[in-house]
Order: C-alpha cells, then sequence, then structure tokens
C-alpha cells in the first residue's frame, strides 16, 4: 500500500508541474498579447501556479531587428555586384546569376572584405580554372588544404602578401547547377 501511495504523490507532483508550466506559458503568452509594447502588466499569479511554487515573470524585450533589410546597406548588393568589388580578382561566369556581393573596407587600410555568391551552370573544375588563373596571375598561391569531410564539390584557398590576403572558394552541386560562394580579405591597392 505505501508504494502504491508513493507513486501516486509523483504522478500528483509531475501533474502539478505540468499543470503549472502550461500556465506559466499561458499567462507569458497572454501577457505578452494583452500588453504588446507596453510594459510589464500588474496581474494577479493564478492559483494553481501559486500552489505549485513557479513564479511567473513578465519581461518586456524589445522587438527583434530582421534579418533582412528593406534596402541592402552601401557595402553590398543583392542579384549584383557592389560598386567597388574587385572583378579583375574575382571574375563572374558569363552565365552566373549573381545572389549577393559585399566589400566591405577594413578601417582606414586598403583593404576590403569580400564576398561573392552566384549560381552557374559551369562545371567545377571551369570554376576553380576560372578562378585559379585570374588569381594566380595577381600573384596569390594556392594553397593545399587537408582533405576534410564536406558535401562541397570543391574546395580552394589563395593567398597573397605572406598570408595578409586571403581568398576561400566553395562549389556546391545542387541540382545540376553549381552554387559557388567566395569569401576573402583583399587589397584594393594591388
Amino acid at each position: 500500500m505505501g508504494q502504491a501511495v508513493l507513486r501516486a504523490a509523483r504522478r500528483d507532483r509531475r501533474a502539478g508541474s505540468l499543470r503549472a508550466a502550461r500556465l506559466a506559458a499561458a499567462t507569458l503568452l497572454l501577457g505578452a498579447l494583452a500588453g504588446c509594447g507596453q510594459g510589464a502588466q500588474d496581474a494577479s499569479e493564478p492559483e494553481d501556479v501559486a500552489e505549485a511554487g513557479t513564479e511567473v515573470t513578465t519581461l518586456d524585450a524589445p522587438a527583434p531587428e530582421p534579418l533582412v533589410t528593406a534596402t541592402p546597406d552601401e557595402f553590398s548588393e543583392v542579384g549584383d555586384l557592389v560598386e567597388g568589388f574587385p572583378i579583375d580578382l574575382l571574375p563572374v561566369p558569363g552565365d552566373a546569376v549573381i545572389l549577393v556581393t559585399s566589400a566591405v573596407p577594413v578601417g582606414d587600410a586598403d583593404v576590403q572584405e569580400v564576398s561573392l555568391n552566384l549560381r552557374t551552370s559551369a562545371t567545377a573544375d571551369e570554376i576553380l580554372e576560372l578562378y585559379r588563373t585570374a588569381l594566380t596571375e595577381a600573384g596569390f598561391d594556392e594553397v593545399t588544404a587537408e582533405t576534410t569531410d564536406s558535401d562541397l564539390a570543391a574546395e580552394v584557398t589563395f593567398v597573397r602578401s605572406g598570408g595578409d590576403e586571403v581568398v576561400t572558394i566553395g562549389v556546391l552541386d545542387v541540382d545540376g547547377a553549381r552554387t559557388v560562394t567566395i569569401g576573402g580579405r583583399v587589397r584594393t591597392a594591388e
């Protein structure tokens, strides 16, 4: 009989905790809906929550900033090359659809953090040859990296200026086309 009572007490405690959690969540949701942007509301604590020993606190948090802004900043461009992008170092394949580019100055130095994302029907070998030619003619050296377990069709890194400038290229095969992601740091004066 003692075991049955103990099991019943545990079950009641779990049910009370679950009920308290549900009430707390409902209270927070209702408080958020009722007081959207108006600050904390003075609300009495529901009786079931008080019995379970759970304290309900309503927090006023600022609205999250949107991930996508209505207008891009001056250093990025969606669907086209951003002004100042180093197209001589990072040419775009003829059939490419540019997804997004950026060329962000780094402080007062003649350095940019650059990125280029595009889709193309060119093969991974054709893409790598395009960038290998442009970058090695500009004095970059290809760096052989250890092979990592990756879903990329190709991945290569180029460096110049003793490693101060770096460009990494990744090619992903998706539905018969390639998505190319390029990112790095380059000098604008070279």
